[in-house]
Formats: C-alpha cells, structure tokens, sequence
C-alpha cells in the first residue's frame, strides 16, 4: 500500500482498472436485449426496467445508442426520417387555399397505457387531471389559467382518442346510452387509461356532460349537412332577412337557430322565426350543453352552438352576414373537402401588433405550416380570421371544435381569448393549433361591397356653395350641420384611384363575390344607418405568390433573408405584382385595387334582401308593441 501511495504510475494503473471495470458493470446493467423485443433488462429498482423502451423515448427519458455512419454525415442506419408533418392535400390546393399542415401527435399505444401505473404516468396524470378552478369561483387572475398546460393535455387527450375511439365502438350495446353504461361503469374500473380519458375529458371539456357522458357518444348523434345560427332579441332584427336570405338560395338543408333562453330571445320572437321558413329549429342552448361551466354572453355562444348543433357538417352563420351564391357551395369547397375546417381571411388593418402572436407562440411551442406565413405573425395586420362564416367537418375535426370552445369558456375569453383578440374570431384557428388539426384559409382578404366613394372634394364644393345661398329657407341648425360636415370632408384623404365603401366581401376559390358580413348599412360600426346600394365590389388581395416579401417582424425578416440569400430587405424585390388593396378604416372603404361591377343577378338579390329587412323590421316594432304577427302572412319569395 505504501508503494501505491508513492508511485504515480501505479495510482494510475489502479484508476484505469477501477473505471473500465465500472463501464462494464454498467454496460451489463442497462443491456438491451433484441430478443426481449426492445425492453430494458435493468435490475430492480431503477425505476425503467419494465417500461417499453417506445415509452420511454416518447417522455424523453431514455435514448437508445446510436451508432454513427461511417462518413459521419447521415443519420445512423435506423433512425426513422419520416417527415414531422405528414397529412396531405393536392398541390393545385395550394393555389386557392392557404393550408395549415398539422405537427404529427405520435399516437398513443398499449405501451403509453401500461406506463400509466408507473410512477411517471401517476405523476403526469396527477399534474394535467389538477383543476384550475371550480365551477363555483370567480377567477380574477391571468395566474391561475395556464394555457400552455392546457394546450399539452388536449393534445394528450386527442391522442388518448384516437386510441380509445375504436374500443368505445366495439362495445357491446345497440345504442349510446348502453356503450356509455359500459365504458364509464365497468371499463374504466378496469382500465387506466380508460379512466385517465373520462377524468381528462371532465377537466378540459365539462361542459360536454348534460347529456352525454362521453364526447364519442355526442359525436355518434350528428348527422347530416346544416346551417347554425345565433340569436338574441337585439340581433332578430338582422336574423329574419338573414335566414330569409339563406332561404332564397338554399331551400332544403336544414337550420338551427341557438339563443339563451326565454331572457335571451323572447318566446313570440322564437315562435316567429320557427313559423317563417321550413325545416327551422330554435334551440335554447343551455338544455343541451351546461352552462354553469360555459356561462355564456355575446359572442361565446357561437363556437358552442356548432358544438351543440345536430349536424355532421355544420356551417356557422353570423346573423348579419348574407350570401350572393348557394351557401351550400362551401360544402363542397376544396379547401373544406381536404381538411374538415374551412375559414376566412378578415380585413388587412392595424400592423405592428404582437402580443396576439407572442401570446399564440408561448402556449403552441409547436405549431403547424401556417401561422409563420399570416400577417398577424408577419407584423402585416392585427386582424387575421373573419368568423361571419365557418365550415366545420365535426366527424373528423371533432377535437379541434373542442379546444376552440375551450378558448371561449367564461374565464379563458375573459382573461385571456378576447383580450388578445377581438372576441370570438381568432378563436377557431388557434383552436385548431392547440390540437394540431389541418384546417384551410379561403386565400383571398377581406374584400368589400358596395358604392363607389364620394370626392371629398367636390363634397366641400357643394356644400360651400349651399351656405352661399343665404336666402335658402333652412334654419341656422341645418346651415350648422353643413359646416360641421364641410369639417369632415376636409378631414378625408383625396385619392387618386377609384374606392368601394360598404360591407366586408368574401369570394370563392374562383374568385367570385360569395358573402359579406355586416348586414345591409353603409357602415353600421359608425352609426351609418343608410341602407347600402350594392353595386360595386373590390376583392381585398391575398393572391400574391411573393406574400412572404411583406414582412414586419424583425425575427421572421431575417429568416427570410436567410432563405433567399440577402443581406437586407432593401434587395428583396416583390417581382411584377400589384400591391394589395388598402383599408380607409373609419369609412370602411377600400382603395387600390380594380373596381368590378356586381352582376346584375347579384344586384336584384341584393334589392330583395332589403325588402326582407324591411318587413322584419316592421314585424319587430309590432312585436316590441305587443301586437301578434303570423310571418306566413308575407310572401317572402317575391321579395
């Protein structure tokens, strides 16, 4: 011992031994077997010894060797290099649509449900099954909500079924109610991972359960095509022209009216509208899913109604947006045909706003093909979805209508959804994000409606010359509103091209006019309650094959200059296309772009949707006043 003590190279020697004869013990210790079909043969008390190793990759905790390519330039033989993204559209889709390509969830297995008795599985179960708060509390604090926890147990919760789906079909009953019985009373007692499912869903979505005791059973009643609609008694007086309008175009598919309640849409304004059309059902929302959960006001009640709706494929309809083509057209929509979720592009307005897409980034670290390329992520816009129309497949996009009516539950819009949006709109794509379902943009923006804008210039002209006549015989109120007008026609920017005031228009993917959104007034927004004469129609851009030139954000610049190989945006060229149309917000105009003329077809349909408006704003006074009004008495058809 003392000749160790004293000789370096003996102390060396002894070192070596000890650690090469540690490697092997550890070597032998944590063995892979291929003959134990990829188990850890590890000893007792390692706490990985039984776990599939598939598992155990999947939560990150242990990593197979990997032996290196001989060139040390490829992937080691074996590794799965399968894209991340793997669901697939037509590539002349990509023409029309702007199409988000969802992350790939791995699928849950029988070895993720046998690492639910783990301690790991415990504590990941413990961790998403911890509610935020009660049914009975009022939450107050941004604190207490965590979206990204949130988000992370949806998209667990569509992985768990997926794989839950099929053994919830092979049970034994005639109809949902027996399935239920078994899957909630006997499997889950039996099952883990049945039982993690039913706690999960409870968590996230419990506002599911008045009826139903499981989201298969719910989704097991649609059937068919249809439209929803929303409506209380301040909106009736857009909903009778609305669904009137929807009638001239589209007799036969079925529609579903949601309201409140009784305090919400009264009972004669109920009855109206069930006598006013064929096929029409008004539905209190609150006897078909619990609003104690929901809590329902404004705009929230539109995502639920889709929930809520009988229908397979259901097309959400705001009761001020009006069709110049068969509604039922976007059912068969191409970009709806591919992905199960078809949405629309709102106005280009507002850039520089980040908080939205910070907020989007923080609680979706990973996210699909598309949000990089929206203007609200490229600092271009602040504005990104319009919700006037939304075309839902809820057979195949059942889990993406979840979390988007997740985001519109009481405290999530409060506190977060419509502070970061303006309410409802965003709602829907994000939705789809947080559980990564493919889902399609109509590519075209926001375009417009309406009438040709007047010269501000030659307004001033007119009016100067007016007040010049002193001896007119007006009053020295109306010689006042003259002035105060001359004021705002100075305040108005002279433009050099044509402009187009009126509604916000939305076009097919043939480019044609196919609805617009906010009912018949000039501008209904600023008090404007001339009714609009629909001539003229501008589409609102979008088309571009060079969109990714126009960017704001700093970090998204540079990735583009990295891609094309610039030093600077100052040596990006945008090629030979026109600039998009631009908004003048506050007359709700649009200018620069080609001025069409609204067919002649269009423009009589227009002319009877006014004269429908007309007489349901004639009906609500009587109703208003008490007086009984029978809406069959209207022929309705000859507007």
């Amino acid at each position: 011992m003392h000749s160790i003590k004293r000789s370096p190279i003996l102390k060396l020697v002894a070192a070596v031994a000890v650690n090469v004869g540690f490697v092997l013990i550890c070597q032998q210790y944590w063995r892979v077997t291929d003959d134990n079909n990829g188990v850890a043969t590890g000893g007792a008390g390692t706490g990985l010894g039984s776990m599939p190793e598939q598992v155990l990759v999947q939560q990150h905790v242990y990593q197979p060797p990997q032996e290196q390519n001989p060139l040390n330039q490829q992937y080691a033989a074996g590794i799965d290099e399968t894209p991340l993204r793997t669901f697939e559209v037509p590539e002349e889709l990509y023409l029309t649509h702007d199409v988000a390509i969802p992350y790939d969830i791995p699928a849950w297995t029988a070895a993720d449900s046998a690492a639910l008795r783990t301690a790991m599985g415990y504590d990941m179960m413990s961790d998403l099954l911890k509610p935020e708060y009660s049914v009975h509390e009022q939450v107050t604090e941004k604190s207490q909500l965590d979206f990204a926890r949130t988000s992370r147990a949806e998209r667990i919760y569509k992985s768990l079924w997926n794989f839950l789906r099929p053994v919830y079909n092979s049970l034994p009953g005639e109809d949902s109610r027996e399935k239920e019985r078994v899957f909630v009373k006997e499997l889950a007692l039996k099952r883990v991972d049945v039982d993690f499912f039913l706690r999960l869903e409870k968590r996230l979505y419990p506002f599911l359960h008045l009826k139903h005791r499981t989201s298969f059973s719910l989704q097991d009643s649609y059937k068919g095509r249809g439209f929803v609609l929303c409506a209380g008694n301040n909106q009736f007086k857009f909903i009778v022209s609305s669904i009137q309008a929807i009638r001239r175009l589209q007799p036969d598919l079925p529609i579903q009216l949601f309201h409140m309640g009784d305090g919400d849409l009264s009972k004669e304004r109920q009855e109206y509208v069930r006598e006013m059309t064929n096929d029409i059902e008004v539905l209190d929302i609150t006897e078909f899913l619990d609003n104690d959960y929901m809590k329902l006001g404004g705009w929230s009640i539109k995502a639920f109604s889709l929930l809520a709706s009988r229908f397979e494929e259901a097309m959400l309809v705001d009761s001020d947006a009006y069709f110049l083509q068969d509604p039922a057209k976007l059912f068969e929509d191409p970009g709806y045909k591919a992905t199960g979720g078809l949405f629309f592009y709102d106005r280009t307005l507002f850039p520089d706003w980040h908080t939205g897409p910070d907020w989007i980034r923080s609680m979706i670290p990973i996210m699909s093909t598309l949000p990089n390329q929206l203007r609200s992520f490229k600092g271009i816009s602040t504005h990104e979805q319009e919700s006037g129309v939304v075309v839902i497949n809820k057979k195949t996009r059942l889990n993406g209508l979840l979390a988007i009516c997740k985001m519109n539950s009481k405290w999530e819009r409060d506190l977060f959804s419509y502070r970061m949006f303006y309410g409802d709109k965003e709602t829907f794509w994000v939705g789809f994000e947080m559980v990564q379902e493919p889902y399609s943009f109509m590519r075209t923006y926001g375009g417009v409606v309406g009438e040709l804008r007047d010269d501000p210039v030659k307004e001033i002209e007119k009016l100067e010359a007016r007040l010049e006549q002193e001896d007119d015989g007006r009053s020295a109120k109306e010689r006042q509103m003259d002035r105060d007008e001359i004021t705002h026609q100075k305040k108005r920017p002279v433009l050099e091209k044509e402009s187009v005031c009126g509604a916000q228009l939305h076009l097919d993917h043939l480019g044609q006019p196919m609805w617009w959104n906010g009912g018949l007034m000039r501008n209904k927004n600023e008090g404007v309650q001339r009714i609009l004469d629909f001539k003229y129609w501008m589409a609102g851009g979008g088309m571009s094959s060079h969109r990714e030139r126009n960017v704001r954000d700093k970090e998204l610049q540079r990735e583009l200059l990295w891609d094309l190989g610039k030093a600077s945006m100052d040596e990006v060229e945008r090629g030979e296309e026109e600039e998009d149309p631009e908004w003048i917000f506050h007359e709700s105009c649009m200018y620069g772009g080609e001025v069409h003329l609204l067919e002649e077809e269009k423009r009589r349909l227009t002319e009877s949707f006014v004269a429908m408006d007309r007489v349901g704003k004639e009906d609500e006074v009587k109703i208003r006043a008490g007086e009984g009004v029978d809406p069959k008495e209207h022929d309705w058809a000859s507007m």
